[in-house]
């Protein structure tokens, strides 16, 4: 989820570097804590995340996915 960057602040949440690539009016996050998927057809692309800001939100999910399979044991 993209989320505004003056909302508080969740573990795991990702700056948006690069505003002028994404197409976002205003500074932003990643909310990696709320995944989502959507159909695409009902989506408009505004731009691209950059290639970091990409790596940052994996590492997130890795360890927060990781976290959760590693407490069912």
């Amino acid at each position: 989820m993209i989320t505004s960057a003056e909302n508080r602040g969740w573990i795991g949440d990702v700056e948006i570097s690069d505003l002028a690539a994404t197409g976002l009016p205003a500074a932003s996050i990643v909310r990696t804590a709320k995944v989502a998927t959507i159909d695409a057809a009902d989506a408009e692309k505004l731009g691209r995340l950059a290639k970091h800001d990409c790596r940052k939100i994996a590492a997130e999910l890795r360890e927060r996915l990781s976290d959760a399979l590693n407490a069912s044991d």
